[in-house]
């Protein structure tokens, strides 16, 4: 049995009946769980305030997991439970469920750092490539990258670079007993704009996805899967375990 430090930011500390349930009834049966809910506006603050929290406490609650469900996530029943033994069974330091972003494109806040670029470039992960058959349920780079090779002609990717896995931080674990998981790790949002063909285009590195940026640089191997089945919540339900939308990311 572990000791999880599990943390909710939130706006205004509420949350859909749905995360309330996973955070509080149904988040494990294996582990002891110690929870907390953030409530400031700014997110990079929120998530970095719930990671002072864990990290300051430990030693007193001999922390071994940091998990994170953000207040629109509602994942199955026990979601604590899976990701932590998928996370032993891969060996994996970070792991994340992949998450649909509120969106009727089909795409996933999971993606493919592109480096070199503006804002550290990114190719999402669509719905359509992480839920075909021949797509690893659990995955790193390098899975990702070979496994979007290889994929249909229609939902393949090649020639992808092999430095990042960016991964969100709506459901997901972190392993608290490494070297560097303290002060080298924060959240952070990274916003900007470019242009693009003569027209402005906002562009932004979000907050997860510079944290799991630097769980890989810190030498931690960063993860995602798709055995969690969860709900995305907004102005209508995003399912992780079905396809719509488009077959590659534009």
């Amino acid at each position: 049995m572990a000791n999880i430090f599990l943390g909710c930011p939130t706006y205004d500390g509420t949350m859909t009946g749905m995360t309330a349930r996973s955070m509080f009834a149904t988040a494990t049966r294996d582990h002891r769980g110690y929870t907390a809910v953030g409530d400031y506006s700014l997110v990079s603050l929120n998530c970095n305030r719930l990671w002072c929290m864990a990290l300051n406490t430990r030693q007193a609650n001999d922390l071994q997991w940091f998990a994170m469900l953000h207040s629109d996530i509602g994942p199955e029943p026990y979601w604590l439970d899976k990701l932590i033994a998928e996370a032993e069974k891969h060996g994996a330091d970070m792991l994340s469920a992949v998450v649909p972003i509120k969106s009727q494109d089909g795409l996933t806040s999971t993606a493919i750092l592109k480096p070199g670029e503006p804002f550290g470039a990114f190719m999402r992960l669509t719905m359509s490539q992480v839920r075909h058959p021949a797509f690893p349920d659990t995955f790193d780079i390098h899975m990702a990258v070979d496994a979007l090779a290889s994929l249909p002609e229609e939902l393949r990717e090649t020639d992808l670079p092999r430095e990042a896995l960016l991964v969100n931080t709506g459901c997901m674990v972190l392993r608290l007993d490494r070297p560097w998981a303290d002060e080298r790790l924060w959240f952070d949002d990274l916003n900007g704009i470019i242009r693009v063909n003569g027209e402005l285009h906002p562009v932004c590195k979000s907050e997860d996805w510079n944290f799991s940026h630097r769980v890989a640089q810190e030498g931690g191997k960063v993860m995602a899967t798709r055995t969690i089945k969860l709900t995305h919540r907004g102005t209508t339900d995003y399912p992780s375990d079905q396809i719509w939308g488009l077959s590659r990311a534009p």
